[in-house]
């Protein structure tokens, strides 16, 4: 039995029930895709023909499928089909729920945490008719799942914007929680997950603190916190990126979606030319600095005297000044130090990894699942778990990913032991809801 961690609830529509949807659907938000794919992919696509063009699901499954190496919003461009075609109302949201619950459990998942994101400006009684809606769908998924002898416990996570509205909605949520039992159980996450670039996680740094506050005064309404992060970054240096990491898991996130940055190979990276502002190299060398001690505790790093004149280098450029760094072969040593670095403080603490093989692989552009950093986050004792992330668009299986991550060099052993023990990364446990 599998405990999938990672989904997100509309990112797991085969495409044969998309191209249902949409059929069915008298009016798509064909403004939601269609620029996003035309720059992109280069491909125009006709609106008032689409259902005839790609009357073959096969064609449509190669139109909807994400099966290549290309950056985050290669991919956004890929989900915005699934937005565009959808209602997204709430009787399509329950059965879209119920049918993918009922799935996950023929495919022996017996536990799973969906993620579901409202619209920014969503106004509250819609945010929460569609909020029952989903709950609604979970518990008769699970009911129909039983009718076929199938046990499945489904949770869902609500993925906040990170740029707008995030408190006000977790306030909603909260005070729901509170009055409705129905709210209390099922809910048991937030999330934040879409673009990362241009959201550095200091900011969330007094949120997060105030929900894990909260969850001590409050553990019967308590909420994971988590953060997709490290997965695309390339707004800033591989170092930048790593440090992301480190604040997000610091600030008090308790899983952390992907994280890439941190165990990639620092090889990946040579010949690179990166561009980054001043102000993230400006926190990237006080943190150097800071703890320059313990990092260089784990093999070579730039002299302090560098890391020190470059800083009063940095003091007299605006914070908005775009930087240009080349990645050579003493970067990635230094890279290196600084990635074993930060996972030995990641992995002093509770958090845990979620790492997705195929989304990393196609996302992350990887050469292959055996360039995934899984293996080496079980090297250096990173509580991890593995997930199916948008199994749906990706066209996956969790058995499918257990199987890339063997692939990526985790021994049969070792993923026995990930599949028993993500049972006790479930957001009720990691959140003080749930005691041993």
């Amino acid at each position: 039995m599998y405990c999938d961690l990672h989904n997100h609830l509309y990112g797991c529509l085969p495409p044969e029930t998309l191209f249902r949807i949409g059929k069915n659907n008298p009016e798509p938000r064909w403004h939601l895709y269609l620029d996003s794919y035309e720059k992109a992919y280069g491909v125009k696509i006709r609106p008032s023909t689409f259902f005839e063009d790609y009357d073959d699901i096969q064609k449509f499954s190669k139109l909807y499928h994400f099966r290549e190496k290309a950056p985050f919003l290669h991919f956004q461009a890929k989900f915005n089909l699934i937005i565009a075609l959808v209602k997204f109302d709430e009787r399509e949201i329950t059965e879209v729920t119920h049918d993918v619950v009922l799935s996950n459990s023929l495919d022996d998942i017996s536990y799973a945490e969906y993620r579901l994101m409202f619209g920014k400006e969503e106004p509250k009684e819609i945010f929460y008719s569609k909020l029952m809606a989903c709950l609604q769908g979970l518990t008769q998924g699970e009911e129909s799942a039983k009718k076929e002898g199938k046990t499945i416990q489904s949770k869902l996570v609500m993925s906040l914007h990170r740029d707008l509205n995030f408190e006000r909605h977790y306030d909603w949520m909260k005070n729901w929680m509170e009055k409705e039992s129905v709210i209390r159980n099922g809910l048991v996450g937030i999330d934040f997950c879409h673009i990362e670039e241009g959201h550095p996680p200091k900011d969330k740094k007094t949120f997060f603190q105030s929900v894990n506050k909260d969850n001590k005064a409050e553990p019967n309404t308590a909420l994971s916190i988590l953060y997709h992060v490290g997965e695309s970054f390339r707004d800033k240096t591989p170092f930048s990126a790593v440090r992301w990491v480190l604040e997000s898991a610091m600030n008090g996130a308790h899983r952390l979606g992907h994280a890439l940055a941190l165990g990639i190979d620092s090889d990946y990276f040579l010949g690179d030319e990166r561009t980054e502002l001043v102000s993230e190299a400006k926190d990237q060398i006080e943190c150097e600095l800071e703890s320059y001690a313990e990092i260089t505790s784990f093999g070579p790093f730039y002299p302090k005297e560098e890391l020190e004149l470059k800083r009063k280098e940095l003091k007299t450029k605006p914070d908005s000044e775009i930087l240009k760094i080349h990645f050579d072969e003493t970067q990635s040593q230094y890279l290196h130090t600084f990635q074993n670095y930060v996972m030995s403080k990641i992995a002093k603490t509770d958090v845990v990894i979620e790492c997705c093989p195929s989304s990393n692989l196609y996302i992350g552009m990887l050469e292959s699942h055996i360039d995934h950093p899984i293996t080496r986050f079980l090297q250096n004792d990173l509580k991890l778990t593995i997930g199916s992330d948008d199994p749906g668009l990706f066209g996956t299986t969790m058995p499918e990913e257990y199987g890339h991550a063997h692939t990526a060099g985790v021994s049969e052993k070792d993923l026995e032991t990930i599949r028993e023990k993500s049972f006790s990364y479930r957001s009720t446990k990691l959140s003080g809801r749930e005691l041993d």
